[in-house]
């Protein structure tokens, strides 16, 4: 597991609204491709976010698991998510998103845990430290994206 966390000066309901909006889904997670589409039950445990090719699925309740970027498992509105993400280069990754209110912002923690041994290989040796940097840019995206909708005082 790699771990990285980050504080802003933004508050905890704002981080939260981000990660409730699928649409800024693929601007803060890092390694996804831009095209996505969300479940519309995002982020209920067990939506999921889908690759999106612009087809319509044909069969009624079509569903293609190849297409399938992340699924919720755990969701608090106030302050956590965690979800299986697909990896690019094969296996799961568990990520886990808290955010913590602290005087003056809030810490957010970003938890990457590899779920299949493909994805394993990718947190061992040298790799450990690009794996640690990628949480750390998915908090720095939600900071970013969350001081975005406030207004300025």
């Amino acid at each position: 597991m790699v771990m990285a966390w980050r504080f802003g000066a933004v508050t905890v309901d704002a981080v939260m609204a981000v990660v409730r909006d699928s649409a800024t889904f693929a601007e803060w997670m890092v390694a996804v491709p831009p095209e996505l589409r969300a479940g519309p039950n995002w982020p209920a445990p067990g939506s999921v976010i889908q690759r999106y090719d612009g087809r319509e699925p044909r069969a009624r309740h079509a569903h293609n698991r190849h297409l399938v970027v992340a699924t919720v498992e755990r969701w608090r509105p106030e302050d956590e998510l965690a979800f299986r993400l697909r990896s690019g280069l094969g296996g799961w990754v568990r990520i886990t998103i808290k955010v913590h209110s602290r005087p003056g912002g809030a810490l957010i923690e970003v938890h990457a845990d590899p779920l299949t041994a493909a994805a394993r290989l990718r947190y061992t040796g040298t790799a450990r430290g690009s794996a640690e940097e990628r949480c750390a840019q998915v908090a720095e995206r939600l900071i970013t994206l969350a001081t975005a909708g406030e207004p300025e005082d």
